[in-house]
Parts: structure tokens; sequence; C-alpha cells
């Protein structure tokens, strides 16, 4: 059985998915816009976007990204940096490796969900 989303995975050991951020900051039937702020060390714990979705670095930069299956991305997320995920990846987490704090906004495009279920 296929599980590229890591779903089963996830459900296999027993991981609650958690919120994308720490607080939505706006919402409506478009949009919904988290803030993300991690302090040195911290992490977001597993989670998946059903959604495309643009980050806008407000501070910070050095990050990991660790998927339910092992893999390890660093990133680096400079203030004014922007990313746009087109893609859905894994059910993943992300621990800021920086000795700065990371703060950001994330904006989830709501007219399109990835059909992560079906896969």
């Amino acid at each position: 059985m296929s599980d590229p989303y890591g779903l089963k995975e996830a459900e296999r050991r027993g991981v609650k998915l958690r919120e994308i951020g720490h607080r939505i900051v706006m919402e409506n039937e478009h949009v919904r816009i988290w803030e993300i702020n991690l302090e040195p060390g911290e992490t977001i714990g597993f989670h998946i976007h059903y959604h495309p979705y643009i980050i806008f670095s407000l501070g910070g930069g050095e990050n990991e990204i660790e998927t339910i299956f092992g893999d390890r991305i660093m990133t680096n997320e400079p203030l004014g940096h922007t990313v746009f995920m087109e893609v859905a990846r894994p059910v993943h987490r992300l621990t800021n490796r920086a000795k700065v704090p990371y703060l950001s906004r994330l904006v989830e495009l709501k007219h399109i969900t990835w059909p992560i279920e079906s896969a």
C-alpha cells in the first residue's frame, strides 16, 4: 500500500498532526494566513499542508524540515525571503536551527486543495 505523504506512517506511529502555525492572523474564503514564530531550537510538530502556500520570512533564517520518513532538508529564509510551495510535501515538522528567532507569515491558497487523502 502506497503512502507518499506519510499519513499512514503518522497514524501507525500514533503521531497527532499539529496545526501549520502558531496562530491564524487572518482568514477568508480565499486565504488563511498563519504566523510561525520559533525560538532557536524550537520545533513546530508534525503537520501536513493541503493547499499551495507562500511563506514570507520576517526574520531568522536557518531552518530544518524533517519529514515523517526521516528525510531532512535545510532551508535558509532570512528577512524578506519568499518561498512558494506548489507541490505537496509529506508530513513534516520544522525546527529553527538559527541562533535567532524565526518569524514568518504562511499564506495558504484555499481555492486549490491537493489530493493528498486519495494518494
